[in-house]
């Protein structure tokens, strides 16, 4: 599927998306409008009313456990900050009802920014210890309205039902319509952040939160904003809620009943997609109120536990995920099944054959279906309105074609119209320096004559089909002399320590512009840690590095990508729910350079045809092999735009034609004018590729400069081979 073509699906799948929330808006609104006309019901209001609360309750706080993975036990926390301020502000000293909603959504969101600001600044407040952080909020928060008596006081506070006009009808209409009002507005808040680059940003985190602070994500921010909205809507929600039963006390906020229930719907319904909280909502509701009026109501958890284990089995993508892969089979299914009951009409009544129907279509929808792609497959296309049918991936080898020129378009690197065609994977030689092993399984070396320029080529373009130099007398992309440009990175005297173990001591470096350097060294000889320090993702425990004259010690490893800096992993780390074009666009998205998505896609698929992946851009990366999930590492790291990029290891593991075609792609990025630091344990990559050599020991320097007066060093084959190897 072509970039315009997905953004058309994108395009439609989000107006018809916002149009259906807009009609669906309006006919709740009319059930209570048109009550008596339409002859509705006031208990199946309430229940409707009951849903919206949860709906509510589950979509806000979908925002950041959903979303970004941080799974939250502390939404009582919100629930009954909302719902006291209310009491307190409205029930006892009667200001206006509406105000104290805005003022339960406002100590909510401050409730969170301090959660937030304590949580997600320390790293080892994630996963279970984050989870365990919020649980212990709803208990502190109650043991301080039992013991404070201008707050609750262990008496509990009534609140009657504000004054509202006569043309809504009932009190039971009040509050429905304005439930309605809450839930709709946190459904559409989340419907435009799931859109919206926070959206993307709150994907990745969950994803792979280091990796996308790397390509420049502010995950502190994206995170806290989640939070903070998700709070905010449940303290209004909460707020609601104090009116709805009348009389607060802490018991009935200050629950573990309210988190257990809306992890039970957001997982139930699928936490990936805004819908799949309301989905949840509406069934958990239903089946709870079914039970209650059948007399099982003390076997309700019990009956929800089990339904709960089945389908998180079943459907561990959630509902949502089920359902729109076999969306005709599922409605057709709930509304034959409602059908047959009411004509029927020998048992229950409406709620039951509604609920009776939802649960046929959901056993359908869990059916195996042999023809439906998997959900790794399709979650993320859906979601964002893109492809959601899978491109089988192709074997080692045989990746798509990519040319042998790379050109700059607005900063990205792309492939050169009108170059010399190179089938990655396929066995073209690779021109090796004098003295350097032939690549394994390649042909014979042919004279190569020089590629004709690609039309339009800038500084950063050059044929990268031009014969290779010598290793002494190579030299850097076109304008730029290898050796003699910039000094981009500097490390001074940058010492890094885990406990005990001192992996780098010392260490002062250069990297100049229009170098190719690797950077060799046996294990544990501080290379990763290395890059890992360049990138910011560690810190060193004493020392400096700078990069373009800026000292980037102590920066995020975002403000560090936005520097100039990209890195890809040992072991590829792509982001699971995304297509291949999408991994590449979130680096574009949040790269040095502001785009739309649009503009982001457009240079993803640029990005995956100079690696040679753009006919995988629909697939997601389970479908990939290790060489296609090297070159997505690579192509997504120089997407961000860097000046300098650290491959870590990005050829280990494949066999020796995937080497040879990685190789080429490597050399087409440093030709198209990127400084590249390479960690490579094959010594003919290193004599093909770099043009200096710096050599690690222990955490210190051992050797710097041309590579055959480097590798020719005996201190140098000491290190790598043993004393006894030069004896």
């Amino acid at each position: 599927m072509t970039v315009a073509a997905a953004r058309w699906r994108a395009l439609a799948a989000g107006r018809s998306g916002l149009v259906a929330l807009v009609g669906v808006f309006a006919a709740l609104s009319a059930l209570s409008l048109y009550r008596q006309t339409l002859g509705f019901p006031v208990y199946y209001l309430t229940l409707l009313t009951t849903m919206l609360f949860w709906t509510a309750q589950a979509t806000s706080w979908n925002l950041l456990s959903g979303y970004a993975g941080y799974f939250s036990f502390g939404q009582a926390a919100y629930v009954g900050v909302g719902a006291y301020s209310t009491a307190v502000l409205y029930g006892r000293h009667q200001v206006n009802f509406f105000i104290s909603m805005l003022a339960a959504g406002v100590l909510a969101g401050l409730l969170a920014l301090a959660v937030g600001a304590v949580a997600f600044r320390l790293r080892s407040l994630r996963g279970e210890i984050f989870a365990l952080l919020t649980l212990a909020v709803p208990f502190i928060l109650a043991a301080l309205a039992r013991i404070n008596p201008t707050v609750d006081g262990g008496q509990g506070i009534i609140v009657a039902v504000p004054p509202f006009p006569d043309q809504l009808g009932r009190t039971e209409d009040f509050l429905y319509l304005t439930m309605l009002a809450v839930a709709g507005i946190a459904v559409v808040a989340a419907f435009a952040v799931q859109r919206a680059r926070i959206g993307w940003a709150l994907t990745a985190v969950r994803d792979a939160e280091d990796v996308s602070e790397v390509l420049g994500v502010a995950t502190f921010r994206y995170k806290m904003q989640a939070i903070v909205l998700g709070a905010v809507l449940g303290g209004i929600a909460g707020s609601m809620f104090a009116v709805q039963i009348g009389f607060v006390t802490v018991d009935s906020v200050f629950t573990l009943t309210i988190p257990l229930f809306v992890i039970v719907m957001s997982v139930l319904g699928g936490r990936t997609h805004w819908f799949g909280p309301v989905l949840g909502a509406v069934l958990i509701v239903l089946l709870q109120d079914r039970l209650s009026a059948s007399g099982l109501d003390r076997w309700r958890l019990l009956v929800l536990g089990a339904v709960l284990v089945v389908l998180v089995a079943v459907a561990p993508d959630g509902l949502y995920d089920r359902f729109r892969r076999r969306p005709r089979t599922a409605v057709a299914t709930l509304a034959l099944t409602v059908l047959v009951l009411r004509l029927i009409d020998r048992w229950g009544g409406p709620t039951d054959w509604l609920l009776i129907g939802l649960l046929a279509a959901t056993a359908t929808a869990v059916l195996p279906n042999p023809g439906a792609a998997g959900p790794a497959a399709t979650r993320w296309g859906a979601a964002r309105g893109g492809a959601a049918e899978p491109v089988d991936a192709e074997p080692a080898g045989a990746a798509a074609p990519v040319t042998a020129a790379g050109t700059v378009a607005t900063g990205i690197v792309t492939a050169a119209p009108g170059a010399v065609a190179v089938p990655i994977g396929a066995a073209a030689p690779v021109v090796a320096e004098p003295g350097a092993a032939a690549p394994v399984g390649a042909a014979e070396p042919a004279a190569a004559g020089p590629a004709a320029a690609a039309p339009g080529a800038t500084e950063r373009g050059a044929a990268a089909s031009a014969p290779e130099p010598a290793t002494g007398d190579r030299p850097g992309p076109a304008g730029a002399p290898s050796g003699a440009g910039a000094v981009l990175v500097e490390c001074r005297q940058v010492s890094r320590s885990f406990g005990g173990v001192r992996a780098l001591s010392g260490l002062s470096l250069q990297l100049r512009a229009g170098e190719l350097v690797a950077l060799v060294g046996p294990n544990g000889s501080g290379k990763s840690t290395l890059v890992g320090l360049l990138s910011g993702a560690l810190r060193p425990t004493s020392g400096t590095i700078l990069v373009g004259g800026r000292d980037i010690t102590r920066l995020p490893p975002h403000r560090v990508a936005h520097c100039g800096v990209a890195r890809t992993y040992q072991i590829p780390r792509p982001f699971a729910s995304m297509t291949v074009r999408d991994n590449v666009a979130m680096a574009v998205l949040f790269g040095r350079h502001r785009h739309s998505l649009a503009q982001a896609r457009r240079a993803a698929e640029e990005q995956l045809a100079v690696v040679g992946l753009d006919r995988l851009a629909d697939a997601h990366p389970a479908a990939l092999n290790l060489h296609q999930r090297q070159l997505l590492e690579i192509a997504r790291a120089v997407a961000t735009e860097p000046t300098v990029l650290l491959l870590d290891e990005a050829l280990a593991g494949l066999n020796p034609t995937e080497v040879d075609s990685a190789v080429r792609v490597v050399r087409r990025i440093y030709q198209a004018g990127v400084t590249i630091v390479i960690i490579e344990h094959v010594l003919r990559v290193v004599t093909q590729l770099a043009t200096r050599v710096v050599v690690l020991d222990r955490g210190t320097r051992l050797a710097d400069g041309d590579p055959g007066t480097v590798l020719a060093d005996p201190a140098v084959v000491a290190a790598y081979l043993g004393k006894r190897a030069h004896a």
